[in-house]
């Protein structure tokens, strides 16, 4: 199974919409989408600047996408504790992620895939109950195609791909699947955000997701590809193949949006060949 997360486009916040220039990156991408083959089903966040973004290739494949609420913007809030830097944020509703090095290298259980939720920070809002609402989402899509989490927090394969690794071992290192040809596989494509594409990565790669908030960052309209191994007939783990491609932009001429981003993006067109 392959699924497919795209960021929103460079946004309008304000208005839930996009910019200009997240309209020029969503143009590049549509054609992008539309070069895919075999996409089994689109998901979209209920925002509007996800939907903005899938509408053009929705379009222009005659398909549509289910909106699912547990897609929208991971935007949980929490009250602020007394040792935060921004003394002016204390005792207040923030948004859980949004935070300081100084505020979130301080607590260990903040990087503990299961004691994150449990910190004192998270426990002052609903934060757990939030991100089981996100994790129940997907792994409620991930059954409906025979993918069933089970108590080791991996995935039990209800009708498996075939897999030379099953009955014919080869060389470390150069697995050869036949999945890579078998044109049925599923795949699924989710237009989203950055926040909760994080927290359902982080569920499906057993981290916290405080390490992808805080660690990474994925450009509007960028392209994450999450792909199942199924080295053990019945059994699948995922993991990232591509985290933010922007081929399409940098293709296409367009600069790299910042937005979430709190430094400059590397400008390609500025390095001299």
């Amino acid at each position: 199974m392959r699924l497919i997360f795209i960021r929103h486009g460079d946004p309008d916040y304000e208005k839930d919409n996009l910019t200009q220039k997240g309209k020029r990156e969503v143009e590049l991408l549509t054609k992008r989408v539309c070069s895919w083959k075999n996409i089994t089903a689109f998901y979209q966040s209920p925002l509007g600047r996800a939907k903005a973004t899938a509408a053009p290739s929705l379009a222009a494949l005659g398909r549509e996408a289910t909106t699912c609420e547990w897609l929208k913007e991971f935007d949980a809030k929490t009250k602020m504790t007394k040792n935060y830097p921004e003394k002016n944020l204390i005792g207040k509703n923030v948004m859980c992620w949004d935070l300081l090095p100084e505020f979130f290298t301080s607590d260990k259980k903040f990087f503990d895939k299961d004691l994150w939720t449990s910190s004192r920070f998270m426990k002052s809002g609903k934060i757990k109950k939030y991100y089981k609402f996100v994790c129940n989402g997907i792994d409620d899509i991930l059954s409906q195609y025979g993918y069933q989490r089970n108590n080791h927090n991996f995935y039990d394969v209800k009708n498996p791909v075939p897999n030379h690794n099953w009955n014919q071992p080869v060389e470390k290192y150069h697995l050869k699947s036949i999945k890579d040809d078998y044109n049925e596989e599923t795949t699924l494509v989710f237009f989203c955000h950055l926040g909760v594409m994080f927290s359902i990565i982080a569920h499906l790669t057993g981290l916290s997701p405080m390490q992808l908030w805080q660690g990474f960052y994925v450009a509007p309209t960028s392209i994450t590809i999450l792909n199942s191994e199924e080295r053990i007939k019945g059994q699948a783990w995922f993991r990232v193949e591509r985290l933010g491609d922007t081929n399409h932009l940098t293709n296409g001429g367009e600069p790299i949006s910042s937005s979430g981003y709190f430094a400059s993006v590397l400008d390609e067109s500025q390095i001299i060949k």
